[in-house]
């Protein structure tokens, strides 16, 4: 789940950051690279400074789920 920092980042020309369409598509095998990516990401979208607070968890749901 994002902070509003996430999903209300806005790039130079307005437009806030699309989360679930940015990453839909991507691969990564842990939640730390995940995290990294999408900060990348977020920093490449506003043009390279954050405005806001910004926060995001990321979990690996184990594949063999207890029941």
């Amino acid at each position: 789940m994002p902070t509003d920092g996430v999903i209300e980042a806005h790039d130079p020309a307005g437009a806030l950051y699309p989360l679930t369409e940015r990453i839909s598509d991507w691969h990564v095998s842990t939640p730390e690279d995940f995290l990294r990516r999408l900060r990348r990401d977020l920093i490449d979208h506003v043009g390279g400074q954050l405005r806001d607070d910004v926060a995001m968890i990321a979990i690996k749901r184990s594949s063999a789920a207890a029941v």
